[in-house]
């Protein structure tokens, strides 16, 4: 009984190392980004699947019901929102404006 336990121990000891160094290996394993500035490569230190999508500011601003005016920013895929913030929670948050992106679309 006790070598079957042994070497139970031993496989799940080997088996957690293995995934441990699984998981080490798909985290390096991301692809770098480096750009070269005269004689110096420098990395860029985020990966292109964490970076947050370009969002522009436009020229146009929003009025809610309310009465309170926020300005209109448009992100890549072309959709527009504006900012809010949550009464309940204090965060901001982003409300998107499908009729505000078909007129500007139109344009």
């Amino acid at each position: 009984m006790k070598t079957k336990d042994f070497w139970v121990g031993i496989i799940l000891t080997i088996a957690i190392l293995f995934l441990l160094f699984c998981v080490s290996l798909i985290q390096s394993a991301c692809a770098q980004k480096v750009t070269r500035k005269g004689n110096v490569f420098v990395q860029d230190s985020t990966s292109h699947q964490f970076k947050k999508k370009d969002v522009t500011l436009t020229k146009y601003y929003y009025m809610s019901t309310d009465g309170t005016k926020y300005p209109i920013y448009m992100s890549s895929t072309g959709k527009c929102f504006i900012i809010r913030t949550s009464s309940k929670t204090g965060k901001q948050y982003k409300q998107y404006l499908p009729e505000v992106t078909k007129q500007l679309q139109k344009k």
